[in-house]
């Protein structure tokens, strides 16, 4: 009798700590969308935007491709939010979204224009703002973000 409590007590902790060590997933939004323009001098602009969201991280791009008369190029913003994985001020820079993606960035790249807030730490969360021009000069903002 004793032995049958025993496996059932021991069962049901095991089950317990089954269901405690289960996460429940974070919401997920993903957005894509392009618009296309023509000027009234004939010029045309493509803007495609896409991002994710995986519970309170994110991760967006936009691209903007402009072509006729003298007018072609192409830029890119990008904005990510979520957790420093590693960072070495003035040289590198990962982050980890909800996803499970990290996103590197070198700091110290020649065409690399980089302002990191001094509060900036491993394990801190923190949003990104990355904007490159058609000459492929990069301007990289970091700060922290309070965590929700």
């Amino acid at each position: 009798m004793r032995r049958t409590q025993y496996l059932c007590l021991v069962a049901s902790g095991l089950l317990a700590g089954v269901i405690a060590c289960n996460k429940p997933e974070a919401p997920q939004v993903e957005n894509k969308s392009e618009t296309k323009a023509t000027n009234p001098d004939g010029s045309r602009a493509t803007t495609t935007t896409e991002s994710k969201q995986v519970g309170s991280t994110l991760d967006a791009t936009t691209e903007t491709k402009t072509s006729g008369q003298g007018a072609t190029g192409k830029t890119e913003n990008e904005t990510v939010i979520g957790t420093v994985t590693d960072y070495t001020a003035s040289k590198k820079l990962v982050i980890l979204t909800g996803d499970g993606k990290k996103h590197d960035f070198d700091l110290d790249d020649k065409k690399t224009n980089a302002s990191v807030d001094s509060r900036v730490t491993v394990g801190s969360k923190v949003r990104l703002d990355s904007t490159k021009d058609e000459s492929g000069n990069r301007s990289l903002q970091v700060v922290p973000v309070s965590g929700r």
